[in-house]
């Protein structure tokens, strides 16, 4: 057992209907892509109050590498934040009517496809006044129900909260968010950082392909841990670059974050290394050359559970087949960039002027753009000076 690593019953039990669904949406996401299962195949809706017709989430035809949580085929699953009873299950999947179950259950069992009930309770144990297990008893009741309605050798499965900490606690990303882990964040927790208080991503032709290279280049891993090498100058947007790569569902659930020194601190990448259930994405910031070589060293000879990828403005070359250069901003974006800025001033600073002098770097357009509006100066005067006095003044 690794202390401190592991969510526990506990810290599920309290969910409500929104946070079950929710928490069980990002779980499937990260076991999609664990386990190999095509994006396009799964749909788990955000939205839970709509008519969902007896199922929170859908996966199709999926050919998954193991079949713990996702099972091959089609499944679908009714996700609940609190017990139901063995005629509450029945009830459950019933149509409105009372007659026929409710319409994508039955699609799903024609269609010889698994239903899944996902209950954030504890059911292990034998049930009070009966010996039956408390799960088998659920069980029954759902057979017995689908048997009713034609569907006599349906698939059930049902997970209760100890079966769902049991699978959240092989992804690090999902147990940082939902406990925390000391030194390192989840996908979400480093949005604030990543952003730079610049809610939009301006990107151009190039940033795109780079983003789409490392898209591709984690999603066909060939069964080992891919490791990507992304540098560029100070600002230039390579932190925000890796974080839009990766904020695509399939990618983020499985991402945790931090830099070289607070990696080396934690004692999650010897848990990493240690432990062949959990998978991860990690990116390691602020990574020079010498703490690649030993990231790379402790991680490139593991499989595609784990991916690696290293940000550093250090431009020493580190002979990685995977690698990205960071370059500057095309100047319409830029400019595009600026313009999306709130100024408390009536007199608008010279867009082009400062996109110019910011020569591609995003957070250095922004830094100009701000002060140049806060200056006592007038906005033109400002502007309107030579490159070296403006930045002086900066």
């Amino acid at each position: 057992m690794y202390r401190g690593f592991e969510l526990t019953d506990s810290g599920i039990k309290q969910m409500n209907p929104d946070e079950a669904v929710e928490f069980f949406r990002k779980l499937l996401w990260a076991e999609a892509s664990e386990t190999d299962v095509i994006q396009s195949s799964a749909h788990v809706p955000t939205e839970i109050n709509r008519s969902d017709g007896g199922l929170d989430a859908k996966i199709e035809d999926a050919d998954p590498s193991r079949e713990d949580i996702i099972p091959a085929g089609d499944s679908g699953f009714q996700i609940k934040s609190s017990n139901l009873e063995p005629k509450e299950c029945k009830e459950e999947v019933r149509s409105n009517s009372g007659s026929g179950l409710k319409s994508r259950v039955n699609d799903l069992l024609y269609n010889g496809g698994t239903y899944v009930l996902v209950i954030f309770e504890e059911l292990s144990g034998l049930a009070p006044r009966n010996d039956k297990d408390m799960l088998e008893r659920r069980k029954e009741a759902l057979e017995e129900e689908f048997a009713s309605q034609g569907y006599p050798d349906a698939d059930i499965r049902i997970y209760d909260s100890s079966k769902i900490v049991g699978f959240v606690n092989r992804f690090p990303a999902l147990v940082a968010k939902y406990k925390g882990i000391e030194h390192v964040v989840d996908h979400s927790t480093w949005h604030r950082e990543a952003i730079k208080d610049i809610e939009e991503f301006f990107s151009d032709t190039k940033r795109d392909k780079q983003i789409e290279k490392i898209q591709n280049i984690l999603r066909d891993s060939n069964e080992h841990c891919p490791v990507i090498r992304v540098t560029g100058p100070p600002d230039i947007g390579k932190t925000r670059l890796v974080y839009e790569a990766l904020s695509e569902e399939g990618l983020q659930e499985r991402v945790i974050y931090g830099t070289a020194r607070e990696f080396k601190c934690s004692g999650v990448a010897s848990r990493l290394r240690m432990d062949p259930d959990w998978s991860a994405i990690l990116v390691i910031d602020d990574c020079d050359s010498k703490d690649h070589d030993y990231f790379r060293q402790q991680f490139s000879g593991e499989a595609d559970r784990l991916a690696l990828i290293t940000i550093s403005a250090d431009p020493t070359s580190t002979g990685d087949v995977h690698s990205v250069s960071v370059e500057q901003l095309k100047k319409n974006k830029v400019k595009e960039l600026i313009e999306s800025l709130e100024f408390k001033v009536d007199e608008q600073p010279d867009f082009d002027r400062i996109a110019e002098l910011a020569d591609g770097f995003p957070s250095f357009a922004v830094m100009i753009a701000r002060n140049a509006a806060e200056a006592d100066e007038q906005l033109d005067n400002l502007l309107e000076l030579g490159d070296e006095t403006l930045i002086n003044k900066l």
